[in-house]
């Protein structure tokens, strides 16, 4: 029986065009037809090929702005029974883990700009419906999700260091777990503990991001990507074991943290940071911090205005930025992210030969690839060996359970040198 992941069948079919029988789509330029990304130039082996604003197939530069385009029954089994296909099978989306670590200091109780609610009343809202889901489906069942609010206790300060739990409410801490269904669980439990969050004075915020990291994702055996999120709206108050050389409540430096989110990263565990109103002066740090942490978006400034994390404190509405800001984040951490499929021997796959189908009710939809940075509607080639569908693309595949993703693989031969005294001759030819 075949596996389901994120409720949609996943269908690998194997373009091989250096196979017997599979035609050359090196044998000349494409030309789009009708608005939509070209074919192949080979006869009975070609695939339709991805839309460029370079050549495509002849060994030229090709760049790609995503979109889509439809796709008749005839073009969808072009690429399905195309005669270089050796097999279609159910390809597996890469899962991930998502740890989140959430400022719940006594600052969060300030009015949110844009709103008559309170900072902590927007992102409790906006979590519940990213996370868990209210009127829409929330982050996929299959991804794995952890929570951590802090302080969410009365702290107790001292100038050296002491246990976490004096200023981290740590057994309020949701293990990391798979989310699952809409009324599962775990996902009540992640629902539960949001809604129960105590607003408290301190911000622990390294203690926090550290036992977040120590106690909970580096342990996890979940198999994929790891994430964590850090959200708070002000300057740490608090050092590390819940100490401050002042004895009080007070500002720290930031910067332990900053090598927290480094070290994370060297175990491949990428950060991202939101900047709620009110961490105006902590811009930088978490600027830098989200650069070290992988997830800094091209061409940010760590000194702005272009800050590389996500920044909130000058948006009008605070609740449509941070909402915006984590669809950005489910988008990436939710499976649309999709391995290559393994080629047959002496075979790699070409990445100028991938086309990306959605497929439901009867209608076909080819995605474009989107190689100029950001994306909304389209792929990406992530990690040299995985498909990203972009965040709009990936809406659409999360919210049709009926969807089905083919994505279909050309492959080229491994260079072979050439046998001594004879002509270099080019294989598959």
């Amino acid at each position: 029986m075949l596996k389901r992941s994120l409720g949609i069948l996943v269908a690998l079919g194997m373009a091989f065009a250096a196979l017997p029988g599979c035609g050359d789509s090196d044998s000349g330029d494409s030309e789009a037809v009708g608005g939509a990304p070209p074919y192949g130039q080979g006869g009975a082996g070609a695939i339709i090929g991805i839309g460029a604003s370079g050549p495509t197939g002849t060994g030229g530069k090709s760049t790609f702005d995503g979109g889509t385009a439809p796709l008749t029954e005839d073009q969808f089994e072009l690429i399905q029974n195309d005669s270089c296909a050796g097999w279609v099978a159910e390809g597996e989306a890469v899962p991930s883990l998502l740890e989140l670590v959430v400022d719940v200091s006594s600052s969060m109780s300030a009015r949110a700009p844009g709103s008559n609610r309170t900072k902590w009343e927007v992102t409790r809202d906006a979590l519940l419906e990213a996370i868990v889901g209210v009127n829409g489906p929330g982050l996929p069942e299959s991804v794995s999700v952890g929570l951590l609010f802090y302080p969410n206790t009365r702290a107790e300060i001292r100038e050296n260091r002491q246990d976490i739990s004096a200023c981290v409410d740590t057994d309020a801490m949701v293990p990391i777990a798979v989310l699952g269904p809409e009324n599962g669980a775990h996902r009540r439990r992640i629902r539960e503990a949001i809604q129960n969050a105590r607003l408290e004075q301190s911000t622990p915020t390294h203690d926090a991001y550290r036992y977040a990291l120590e106690e909970a994702v580096l342990p996890a055996t979940f198999g994929g990507k790891k994430f964590m999120l850090l959200i708070t709206d002000g300057a740490p108050t608090v050092a590390l074991g819940c100490s401050n050389p002042a004895g009080r409540i007070q500002d720290v430096d930031p910067d332990p943290i900053v090598d927290e989110v480094q070290r994370a990263a060297e175990e491949g565990v990428k950060t991202f940071l939101i900047g709620s109103p009110g961490s105006e002066p902590n811009r930088e740090w978490m600027s830098y911090a989200a650069v070290l942490g992988g997830t800094a978006p091209p061409n940010c400034d760590v000194n702005g205005p272009d800050y590389c994390h996500m920044d909130m404190t000058t948006a009008p509405d605070f609740s449509a930025a941070l909402r915006a800001g984590l669809d950005e984040i489910v988008g990436i951490v939710s499976p649309c992210r999709f391995a290559f499929a393994e080629p047959p021997a002496n075979q790699q796959i070409d990445a100028g030969k991938i086309n990306v189908v959605l497929s439901s009710g009867g209608q076909h939809t080819l995605v474009i690839r989107d190689d100029q940075g950001e994306c909304s509607e389209g792929w990406q080639l992530a990690g040299g060996n995985e498909v990203l569908l972009c965040p709009d693309t990936c809406e659409r595949v999360r919210s049709d359970p009926s969807m089905r993703v083919t994505l279909a693989f050309g492959c080229t031969p491994y260079p072979r040198p050439p046998i001594v005294g004879k002509p270099e001759t080019s294989l598959g030819r």
